[in-house]
Protein backbone atom coordinates (compact mmCIF):
# COMPACT_ATOMS: atom_id res chain seq x y z
CA UNK A 1 0.00 0.00 0.00
CA UNK A 2 0.92 3.38 -0.68
CA UNK A 3 0.19 6.91 0.87
CA UNK A 4 -1.52 9.71 -1.24
CA UNK A 5 -1.39 8.06 -5.04
CA UNK A 6 -4.08 9.61 -7.23
CA UNK A 7 -4.94 6.29 -10.08
CA UNK A 8 -4.92 8.97 -12.97
CA UNK A 9 -1.29 9.15 -13.11
CA UNK A 10 -0.31 6.05 -14.01
CA UNK A 11 0.35 4.19 -16.84
CA UNK A 12 -1.82 1.61 -16.20
CA UNK A 13 -4.78 4.24 -16.04
CA UNK A 14 -4.19 6.26 -18.72
CA UNK A 15 -1.38 8.74 -17.25
CA UNK A 16 1.11 9.68 -20.30
CA UNK A 17 3.70 11.04 -17.80
CA UNK A 18 5.06 9.52 -14.84
CA UNK A 19 7.78 6.74 -15.63
CA UNK A 20 6.54 3.36 -13.50
CA UNK A 21 7.54 0.58 -15.27
CA UNK A 22 7.64 -1.94 -12.32
CA UNK A 23 3.58 -0.96 -11.54
CA UNK A 24 3.12 -1.17 -15.45
CA UNK A 25 4.61 -4.88 -15.83
CA UNK A 26 2.37 -5.54 -12.49
CA UNK A 27 -1.11 -4.53 -14.19
CA UNK A 28 0.39 -6.30 -17.39
CA UNK A 29 -0.11 -9.33 -15.98
CA UNK A 30 -2.84 -8.46 -13.11
CA UNK A 31 -6.43 -7.31 -12.80
CA UNK A 32 -6.86 -3.47 -13.21
CA UNK A 33 -9.72 -2.12 -11.50
CA UNK A 34 -10.31 1.02 -13.24
CA UNK A 35 -12.46 2.52 -10.90
CA UNK A 36 -11.32 1.71 -7.61
CA UNK A 37 -12.33 4.11 -4.36
CA UNK A 38 -11.05 4.54 -1.00
CA UNK A 39 -13.88 4.58 1.55
CA UNK A 40 -12.76 8.42 3.28
CA UNK A 41 -9.88 10.72 1.49
CA UNK A 42 -7.92 10.54 4.59
CA UNK A 43 -5.02 8.52 5.87
CA UNK A 44 -6.49 6.74 9.04
CA UNK A 45 -9.74 6.14 8.45
CA UNK A 46 -9.30 4.89 4.93
CA UNK A 47 -6.89 2.45 5.99
CA UNK A 48 -8.72 1.55 9.06
CA UNK A 49 -12.09 1.00 6.86
CA UNK A 50 -9.79 -1.15 4.93
CA UNK A 51 -8.37 -3.78 7.14
CA UNK A 52 -11.69 -4.31 8.90
CA UNK A 53 -13.80 -4.02 5.52
CA UNK A 54 -16.18 -1.45 7.38
CA UNK A 55 -16.92 1.91 6.81
CA UNK A 56 -15.20 4.43 8.43
CA UNK A 57 -18.18 6.05 10.39
CA UNK A 58 -19.10 2.13 11.67
CA UNK A 59 -16.00 1.38 13.56
CA UNK A 60 -15.52 5.33 15.20
CA UNK A 61 -12.82 5.99 12.46
CA UNK A 62 -13.96 9.56 12.47
CA UNK A 63 -10.81 11.69 11.65
CA UNK A 64 -6.65 10.83 11.74
CA UNK A 65 -7.20 11.12 15.93
CA UNK A 66 -9.49 8.26 16.19
CA UNK A 67 -8.78 5.38 18.23
CA UNK A 68 -9.11 1.90 16.09
CA UNK A 69 -10.71 -0.19 18.76
CA UNK A 70 -8.75 -3.49 19.41
CA UNK A 71 -12.19 -5.26 19.32
CA UNK A 72 -12.29 -4.44 15.63
CA UNK A 73 -11.66 -7.81 13.85
CA UNK A 74 -9.47 -6.91 10.74
CA UNK A 75 -8.47 -9.58 7.83
CA UNK A 76 -4.95 -10.03 9.50
CA UNK A 77 -7.04 -11.70 12.38
CA UNK A 78 -8.32 -14.06 10.58
CA UNK A 79 -5.79 -15.37 8.13
CA UNK A 80 -3.72 -15.63 11.36
CA UNK A 81 -6.48 -17.46 13.04
CA UNK A 82 -6.41 -19.87 10.03
CA UNK A 83 -2.57 -20.51 10.15
CA UNK A 84 -0.99 -17.48 8.34
CA UNK A 85 2.62 -15.81 9.64
CA UNK A 86 1.25 -12.30 9.22
CA UNK A 87 3.40 -9.13 9.43
CA UNK A 88 3.67 -5.61 8.68
CA UNK A 89 6.20 -3.33 7.22
CA UNK A 90 5.45 0.28 7.53
CA UNK A 91 2.72 2.48 7.61
CA UNK A 92 -0.96 1.57 8.89
CA UNK A 93 -1.68 5.10 11.16
CA UNK A 94 -2.79 2.88 14.17
CA UNK A 95 -4.23 4.74 16.74
CA UNK A 96 -4.56 2.99 20.20
CA UNK A 97 -3.00 1.13 22.73
CA UNK A 98 -2.93 -1.79 19.89
CA UNK A 99 -0.23 -1.34 17.25
CA UNK A 100 -0.69 -4.96 15.76
CA UNK A 101 -4.70 -5.61 15.04
CA UNK A 102 -3.91 -9.04 14.07
CA UNK A 103 -0.34 -8.43 12.83
CA UNK A 104 2.53 -11.65 14.49
CA UNK A 105 5.00 -9.02 13.77
CA UNK A 106 5.73 -5.54 13.25
CA UNK A 107 8.72 -4.89 11.02
CA UNK A 108 9.36 -1.03 11.48
CA UNK A 109 7.95 2.15 14.06
CA UNK A 110 4.80 3.84 12.83
CA UNK A 111 5.77 7.33 10.91
CA UNK A 112 2.99 9.28 12.90
CA UNK A 113 1.93 9.56 15.96
CA UNK A 114 -0.05 6.55 17.98
CA UNK A 115 -1.96 8.33 20.28
CA UNK A 116 -5.13 10.94 19.88
CA UNK A 117 -3.11 14.14 19.71
CA UNK A 118 -4.49 14.87 16.20
CA UNK A 119 -8.26 14.49 17.01
CA UNK A 120 -9.72 17.98 15.34
CA UNK A 121 -11.49 20.33 17.71
CA UNK A 122 -15.30 18.75 18.21
CA UNK A 123 -16.74 21.25 16.01
CA UNK A 124 -18.33 20.95 12.72
CA UNK A 125 -17.99 24.46 10.78
CA UNK A 126 -17.10 26.24 7.27
CA UNK A 127 -13.89 28.04 7.60
CA UNK A 128 -13.99 31.74 6.01
CA UNK A 129 -11.55 34.06 4.73
CA UNK A 130 -11.38 35.54 7.86
CA UNK A 131 -11.11 32.87 10.71
CA UNK A 132 -8.02 33.08 13.13
CA UNK A 133 -6.80 29.44 12.15
CA UNK A 134 -4.54 27.85 14.83
CA UNK A 135 -2.17 25.11 12.90
CA UNK A 136 -4.00 21.97 13.43
CA UNK A 137 -1.73 18.62 14.03
CA UNK A 138 -2.07 16.17 11.00
CA UNK A 139 -3.06 19.11 8.77
CA UNK A 140 -1.13 19.56 5.78
CA UNK A 141 -0.40 23.15 4.76
CA UNK A 142 -0.26 24.86 1.30
CA UNK A 143 3.13 26.55 1.93
CA UNK A 144 4.77 22.48 1.66
CA UNK A 145 3.98 23.03 -1.80
CA UNK A 146 6.55 25.47 -2.45
CA UNK A 147 8.88 23.28 -0.85
CA UNK A 148 8.97 20.84 -3.74
CA UNK A 149 12.02 20.22 -5.53
CA UNK A 150 14.86 17.81 -5.14
CA UNK A 151 17.00 16.91 -1.84
CA UNK A 152 19.31 14.40 -0.92
CA UNK A 153 16.86 12.68 1.86
CA UNK A 154 13.90 13.65 3.41
CA UNK A 155 11.68 12.40 6.82
CA UNK A 156 9.63 10.03 4.01
CA UNK A 157 12.75 8.54 2.22
CA UNK A 158 14.17 7.48 5.79
CA UNK A 159 11.02 5.73 6.26
CA UNK A 160 10.20 4.17 3.35
CA UNK A 161 13.60 2.89 2.63
CA UNK A 162 13.31 1.40 6.39
CA UNK A 163 9.96 -0.30 5.84
CA UNK A 164 11.58 -1.63 2.20
CA UNK A 165 14.80 -2.86 3.73
CA UNK A 166 12.74 -4.90 6.52
CA UNK A 167 10.12 -6.35 4.23
CA UNK A 168 13.01 -7.81 2.05
CA UNK A 169 14.91 -8.79 4.98
CA UNK A 170 11.56 -10.88 6.26
CA UNK A 171 11.13 -12.40 3.04
CA UNK A 172 14.81 -13.82 2.91
CA UNK A 173 14.68 -14.70 6.30
CA UNK A 174 11.52 -16.45 5.11
CA UNK A 175 12.62 -18.42 2.60
CA UNK A 176 15.79 -19.57 4.59
CA UNK A 177 13.80 -20.84 7.92
CA UNK A 178 11.69 -23.48 8.72
CA UNK A 179 8.43 -21.64 9.52
CA UNK A 180 6.63 -23.05 6.30
CA UNK A 181 2.83 -21.54 7.13
CA UNK A 182 1.81 -19.19 4.38
CA UNK A 183 2.40 -15.57 4.43
CA UNK A 184 0.59 -12.08 4.42
CA UNK A 185 3.02 -9.45 4.44
CA UNK A 186 1.71 -5.88 3.86
CA UNK A 187 4.49 -3.49 2.93
CA UNK A 188 2.95 0.26 3.68
CA UNK A 189 4.74 3.38 2.56
CA UNK A 190 4.42 6.89 2.95
CA UNK A 191 5.34 8.08 -0.52
CA UNK A 192 4.07 9.83 -2.65
CA UNK A 193 2.09 12.04 0.70
CA UNK A 194 3.21 15.76 0.44
CA UNK A 195 5.33 17.75 0.60
CA UNK A 196 6.61 17.11 -2.74
CA UNK A 197 10.43 16.40 -2.74
CA UNK A 198 12.40 13.70 -3.64
CA UNK A 199 16.20 12.76 -4.69
CA UNK A 200 17.29 14.27 -7.76
CA UNK A 201 17.88 10.86 -9.46
CA UNK A 202 13.93 10.48 -9.08
CA UNK A 203 13.53 14.92 -10.10
CA UNK A 204 15.38 14.52 -13.40
CA UNK A 205 13.44 11.56 -14.28
CA UNK A 206 10.81 14.12 -15.73
CA UNK A 207 11.77 17.27 -17.09
CA UNK A 208 9.35 20.15 -16.31
CA UNK A 209 8.25 20.50 -19.76
CA UNK A 210 6.97 17.59 -19.62
CA UNK A 211 4.85 18.48 -16.73
CA UNK A 212 0.85 18.54 -18.15
CA UNK A 213 -1.00 21.28 -16.64
CA UNK A 214 -4.03 20.35 -14.79
CA UNK A 215 -7.00 19.04 -17.05
CA UNK A 216 -9.94 21.26 -14.62
CA UNK A 217 -7.47 24.87 -14.14
CA UNK A 218 -7.72 26.96 -11.34
CA UNK A 219 -11.23 27.27 -10.34
CA UNK A 220 -11.81 30.93 -8.57
CA UNK A 221 -12.35 30.61 -5.34
CA UNK A 222 -15.86 32.36 -5.62
CA UNK A 223 -16.62 29.87 -8.20
CA UNK A 224 -16.31 26.45 -6.28
CA UNK A 225 -18.91 25.02 -4.64
CA UNK A 226 -19.09 26.04 -0.70
CA UNK A 227 -17.37 22.90 0.42
CA UNK A 228 -14.40 23.37 -1.63
CA UNK A 229 -14.32 27.51 -0.84
CA UNK A 230 -13.85 26.28 2.83
CA UNK A 231 -11.26 23.70 1.70
CA UNK A 232 -9.30 26.84 0.16
CA UNK A 233 -8.83 28.08 3.91
CA UNK A 234 -8.69 25.22 5.91
CA UNK A 235 -5.43 24.24 4.07
CA UNK A 236 -4.63 27.93 4.41
CA UNK A 237 -4.35 28.77 0.30
CA UNK A 238 -5.20 31.92 1.34
CA UNK A 239 -2.29 32.84 3.01
CA UNK A 240 0.46 31.70 0.23
CA UNK A 241 -0.27 32.50 -3.79
CA UNK A 242 1.17 30.02 -5.45
CA UNK A 243 2.25 30.35 -9.63
CA UNK A 244 2.40 28.37 -11.78
CA UNK A 245 6.07 27.66 -11.70
CA UNK A 246 4.76 26.27 -8.11
CA UNK A 247 1.91 24.08 -9.48
CA UNK A 248 4.57 22.47 -11.99
CA UNK A 249 6.99 21.88 -9.80
CA UNK A 250 4.77 20.37 -7.10
CA UNK A 251 3.31 18.00 -10.01
CA UNK A 252 7.38 17.26 -10.93
CA UNK A 253 8.26 16.69 -7.39
CA UNK A 254 5.16 14.28 -7.19
CA UNK A 255 5.57 12.48 -10.14
CA UNK A 256 9.30 12.05 -9.07
CA UNK A 257 7.84 10.74 -5.46
CA UNK A 258 5.99 8.21 -7.65
CA UNK A 259 8.95 6.72 -9.28
CA UNK A 260 10.60 6.47 -6.52
CA UNK A 261 7.46 4.43 -4.70
CA UNK A 262 7.64 2.34 -8.04
CA UNK A 263 11.92 1.39 -7.67
CA UNK A 264 10.81 0.67 -4.10
CA UNK A 265 8.53 -1.80 -5.85
CA UNK A 266 10.38 -3.41 -8.29
CA UNK A 267 13.17 -3.77 -5.37
CA UNK A 268 10.54 -5.78 -3.28
CA UNK A 269 9.17 -7.66 -6.43
CA UNK A 270 12.58 -8.77 -6.96
CA UNK A 271 13.71 -9.92 -3.64
CA UNK A 272 10.23 -12.14 -4.07
CA UNK A 273 11.23 -13.57 -7.05
CA UNK A 274 14.74 -14.31 -5.49
CA UNK A 275 13.31 -15.64 -2.54
CA UNK A 276 12.11 -18.23 -4.42
CA UNK A 277 8.17 -17.23 -3.36
CA UNK A 278 6.62 -15.03 -6.48
CA UNK A 279 5.45 -18.24 -7.90
CA UNK A 280 2.74 -19.19 -5.50
CA UNK A 281 1.99 -15.33 -4.21
CA UNK A 282 -0.69 -12.80 -4.93
CA UNK A 283 0.21 -9.51 -5.40
CA UNK A 284 -2.74 -6.30 -3.67
CA UNK A 285 -1.53 -3.04 -5.14
CA UNK A 286 -3.12 0.13 -3.52
CA UNK A 287 -3.02 3.94 -2.12
CA UNK A 288 -5.14 4.51 0.62
CA UNK A 289 -6.58 7.85 -1.06
CA UNK A 290 -5.49 9.99 -4.11
CA UNK A 291 -4.37 13.41 -4.29
CA UNK A 292 -6.04 16.84 -6.25
CA UNK A 293 -2.46 18.14 -7.22
CA UNK A 294 -3.35 21.51 -8.15
CA UNK A 295 -6.76 19.61 -10.20
CA UNK A 296 -9.35 22.95 -10.03
CA UNK A 297 -6.38 25.01 -8.49
CA UNK A 298 -6.92 22.04 -4.65
CA UNK A 299 -4.47 20.32 -2.82
CA UNK A 300 -4.09 17.50 -1.31
CA UNK A 301 -7.21 15.70 0.42
CA UNK A 302 -10.52 15.64 2.00
CA UNK A 303 -12.57 16.58 -0.90
CA UNK A 304 -14.91 14.31 -2.47
CA UNK A 305 -14.24 14.73 -6.21
CA UNK A 306 -12.11 11.98 -8.20
CA UNK A 307 -8.73 12.95 -8.02
CA UNK A 308 -8.94 12.45 -4.19
CA UNK A 309 -10.89 9.37 -3.64
CA UNK A 310 -9.61 7.61 -7.25
CA UNK A 311 -7.38 5.35 -5.95
CA UNK A 312 -4.94 2.21 -8.12
CA UNK A 313 -6.17 -1.14 -6.71
CA UNK A 314 -4.27 -3.57 -9.08
CA UNK A 315 -4.49 -7.59 -8.03
CA UNK A 316 -2.34 -10.24 -9.73
CA UNK A 317 -2.53 -13.86 -9.10
CA UNK A 318 0.64 -16.12 -10.32
CA UNK A 319 -1.61 -17.87 -13.12
CA UNK A 320 -4.53 -15.65 -13.17
CA UNK A 321 -6.45 -13.82 -15.49
CA UNK A 322 -4.72 -10.03 -17.03
CA UNK A 323 -7.57 -8.09 -17.61
CA UNK A 324 -9.43 -4.40 -16.82
CA UNK A 325 -12.29 -4.45 -14.93
CA UNK A 326 -14.49 -1.27 -15.11
CA UNK A 327 -17.35 -2.27 -12.05
CA UNK A 328 -16.80 0.79 -9.25
CA UNK A 329 -14.37 -1.35 -6.32
CA UNK A 330 -13.55 0.19 -2.63
CA UNK A 331 -10.45 -0.42 -0.24
CA UNK A 332 -13.26 -2.12 2.53
CA UNK A 333 -13.42 -5.15 -0.20
CA UNK A 334 -9.80 -5.98 0.22
CA UNK A 335 -10.95 -7.71 3.27
CA UNK A 336 -13.11 -10.12 2.16
CA UNK A 337 -11.07 -10.56 -0.92
CA UNK A 338 -7.98 -11.65 1.23
CA UNK A 339 -10.19 -14.61 3.18
CA UNK A 340 -11.51 -15.40 -0.41
CA UNK A 341 -8.42 -15.88 -1.88
CA UNK A 342 -7.08 -17.88 1.28
CA UNK A 343 -10.03 -19.88 1.65
CA UNK A 344 -11.44 -19.75 4.36
CA UNK A 345 -15.03 -20.17 4.02
CA UNK A 346 -17.78 -17.09 4.02
CA UNK A 347 -19.08 -18.69 6.85
CA UNK A 348 -16.45 -18.46 9.27
CA UNK A 349 -16.29 -14.77 8.93
CA UNK A 350 -18.62 -13.26 11.80
CA UNK A 351 -17.78 -10.05 10.90
CA UNK A 352 -20.58 -7.79 9.42
CA UNK A 353 -18.83 -6.42 5.87
CA UNK A 354 -19.50 -3.47 3.82
CA UNK A 355 -17.26 -5.07 1.36
CA UNK A 356 -17.52 -7.60 -1.53
CA UNK A 357 -15.39 -10.16 -2.49
CA UNK A 358 -13.41 -8.81 -6.01
CA UNK A 359 -12.33 -12.79 -6.79
CA UNK A 360 -15.33 -13.20 -9.07
CA UNK A 361 -13.78 -10.54 -10.89
CA UNK A 362 -10.48 -11.55 -11.00
CA UNK A 363 -12.17 -14.40 -12.25
CA UNK A 364 -13.96 -12.68 -15.27
CA UNK A 365 -17.33 -12.55 -13.79
CA UNK A 366 -18.70 -10.70 -10.64
CA UNK A 367 -21.39 -8.78 -9.90
CA UNK A 368 -22.05 -4.48 -9.61
CA UNK A 369 -22.19 -3.17 -6.51
CA UNK A 370 -22.36 0.92 -5.40
CA UNK A 371 -19.41 2.21 -3.54
CA UNK A 372 -19.43 4.19 -0.53
CA UNK A 373 -17.26 7.06 0.66
CA UNK A 374 -17.17 9.86 3.47
CA UNK A 375 -15.52 12.77 4.53
CA UNK A 376 -16.07 13.89 8.34
CA UNK A 377 -12.78 15.63 9.27
CA UNK A 378 -11.58 19.11 9.02
CA UNK A 379 -13.02 22.40 7.19
CA UNK A 380 -16.50 21.24 7.11
CA UNK A 381 -20.02 22.22 8.31
CA UNK A 382 -21.18 18.24 8.16
CA UNK A 383 -20.50 15.05 7.07
CA UNK A 384 -20.42 14.25 3.23
CA UNK A 385 -20.88 11.27 1.90
CA UNK A 386 -20.71 10.01 -1.39
CA UNK A 387 -22.65 7.01 -3.50
CA UNK A 388 -21.45 5.59 -6.90
CA UNK A 389 -23.22 3.04 -8.85
CA UNK A 390 -22.41 2.88 -12.23
CA UNK A 391 -21.35 5.75 -13.91
CA UNK A 392 -23.57 8.12 -11.07
CA UNK A 393 -22.30 9.51 -8.44
CA UNK A 394 -24.09 11.59 -5.87
CA UNK A 395 -22.42 13.66 -2.99
CA UNK A 396 -24.62 14.65 0.11
CA UNK A 397 -24.70 16.65 2.88
CA UNK A 398 -26.95 18.30 5.57
CA UNK A 399 -25.22 21.36 5.42
CA UNK A 400 -24.26 21.76 1.36
CA UNK A 401 -26.04 21.38 -2.01
CA UNK A 402 -26.19 17.82 -3.73
CA UNK A 403 -23.90 17.28 -6.81
CA UNK A 404 -24.67 14.64 -8.83
CA UNK A 405 -22.65 13.96 -12.10
CA UNK A 406 -22.26 11.43 -14.84
CA UNK A 407 -18.95 9.97 -14.93
CA UNK A 408 -19.41 7.96 -18.38
CA UNK A 409 -20.16 11.61 -20.19
CA UNK A 410 -18.29 13.88 -17.54
CA UNK A 411 -15.56 12.94 -15.97
CA UNK A 412 -14.03 15.72 -14.82
CA UNK A 413 -17.45 16.68 -13.13
CA UNK A 414 -17.84 19.68 -14.81
CA UNK A 415 -21.74 19.69 -14.58
CA UNK A 416 -23.33 18.48 -11.34
CA UNK A 417 -27.06 17.44 -12.70
CA UNK A 418 -28.70 17.46 -9.42
CA UNK A 419 -31.56 19.42 -9.33
CA UNK A 420 -32.42 18.93 -12.56
CA UNK A 421 -34.77 16.31 -12.55
CA UNK A 422 -32.19 13.20 -13.39
CA UNK A 423 -34.11 10.26 -11.76
CA UNK A 424 -30.66 8.76 -10.61
CA UNK A 425 -30.68 11.40 -7.91
CA UNK A 426 -34.03 10.28 -5.61
CA UNK A 427 -32.35 6.58 -6.21
CA UNK A 428 -28.90 7.69 -4.68
CA UNK A 429 -29.94 9.87 -2.01
CA UNK A 430 -32.19 6.92 -0.86
CA UNK A 431 -29.13 4.66 -1.09
CA UNK A 432 -27.06 7.23 1.50
CA UNK A 433 -29.73 7.75 3.51
CA UNK A 434 -29.98 4.51 4.05
CA UNK A 435 -26.58 4.12 5.04
CA UNK A 436 -25.32 6.94 6.62
CA UNK A 437 -27.74 7.91 9.73
CA UNK A 438 -26.82 12.02 8.36
CA UNK A 439 -28.83 13.79 11.29
CA UNK A 440 -27.44 12.19 14.39
CA UNK A 441 -24.16 11.50 12.51
CA UNK A 442 -22.33 15.16 13.49
CA UNK A 443 -23.67 14.70 17.31
CA UNK A 444 -21.72 10.97 17.29
CA UNK A 445 -18.63 12.00 15.88
CA UNK A 446 -18.41 15.52 18.27
CA UNK A 447 -19.06 13.45 21.52
CA UNK A 448 -16.35 10.93 20.67
CA UNK A 449 -14.08 14.07 19.60
CA UNK A 450 -14.72 15.49 23.21
CA UNK A 451 -14.24 12.29 24.64
CA UNK A 452 -11.03 11.91 22.89
CA UNK A 453 -9.17 15.34 23.54
CA UNK A 454 -10.26 14.70 27.22
CA UNK A 455 -8.51 11.43 27.12
CA UNK A 456 -5.29 12.80 25.44
CA UNK A 457 -4.88 15.48 27.82
CA UNK A 458 -5.24 13.53 31.00
CA UNK A 459 -2.69 10.72 29.31
CA UNK A 460 0.01 13.52 28.38
CA UNK A 461 -0.16 15.05 32.20
CA UNK A 462 2.27 13.57 34.67
CA UNK A 463 3.71 10.30 33.90
CA UNK A 464 3.66 9.90 29.69
CA UNK A 465 3.11 5.86 28.40
CA UNK A 466 3.08 6.26 24.94
CA UNK A 467 1.63 3.76 22.36
CA UNK A 468 4.60 4.57 19.51
CA UNK A 469 5.33 1.25 18.65
CA UNK A 470 9.22 0.43 19.16
CA UNK A 471 10.79 -2.43 17.26
CA UNK A 472 12.80 -4.41 19.33
CA UNK A 473 16.54 -3.06 18.15
CA UNK A 474 15.30 0.34 17.05
CA UNK A 475 13.89 3.48 18.89
CA UNK A 476 13.00 5.39 15.60
CA UNK A 477 10.92 7.87 17.54
CA UNK A 478 12.65 11.40 17.62
CA UNK A 479 12.95 10.87 13.38
CA UNK A 480 9.51 10.86 12.85
CA UNK A 481 6.41 12.71 14.15
CA UNK A 482 5.16 12.39 17.92
CA UNK A 483 3.23 14.30 20.03
CA UNK A 484 3.11 17.81 19.37
CA UNK A 485 5.02 18.24 16.23
CA UNK A 486 3.87 19.78 13.39
CA UNK A 487 4.46 17.10 10.85
CA UNK A 488 5.30 20.31 8.27
CA UNK A 489 7.97 20.78 10.36
CA UNK A 490 9.69 17.70 11.14
CA UNK A 491 9.31 17.03 6.83
CA UNK A 492 11.48 19.96 6.88
CA UNK A 493 14.21 19.02 9.51
CA UNK A 494 14.39 15.68 7.33
CA UNK A 495 15.42 17.30 4.41
CA UNK A 496 19.28 17.20 3.51
CA UNK A 497 19.89 19.47 0.69
CA UNK A 498 22.45 18.94 -2.06
CA UNK A 499 25.73 20.08 -1.20
CA UNK A 500 25.40 22.64 -4.01
CA UNK A 501 21.89 23.95 -2.98
CA UNK A 502 23.28 24.32 1.08
CA UNK A 503 25.27 27.29 -0.13
CA UNK A 504 22.83 29.15 -0.88
CA UNK A 505 20.47 29.06 1.72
Amino acid sequence: MVDQLTSFVLSAYGGRVCKTPHIDALAARGVVFENAYCPYPLCAPSRFAMMSGRLPSRIGAFDNGAEFAASTPTFAHYLRAHGYYTCISGKMHFVGPDQFHGFEERLTTEIYPADMSWTPEPTFGDVAEDDERAYEFGVSTIDTVRDAGPVARSMQIDYDEDVVHHAIRELYARARGDDDRPFLMTVSLTHPHDPYVTTREFWDLHAEAEIEDPRVPHVPVSARDPHSQSLYYHYGQDKCTLTDTDYRRARRGYYGMISYVDSLFGRLMGALDDSGFSHNTVIVFASDHGDMIGERGMWFKKTLFEPAIRVPLIVARPKGLAWRVSMPANLVDIFPTLCDLAGIPPNEISTPLDGHSLVPALDGAGERNPVFIEHIDGGTAAPRVCVRDGVKKLVLSRAYPAQLYDLASDPLELTNLAGTGDPDEVRLTALAEQTWPLETLPETVVSSQIARKLIDKALSTGREERWDFVTRSHNHGANYVRRGDAFPAVERRGYLQYKDERKNL
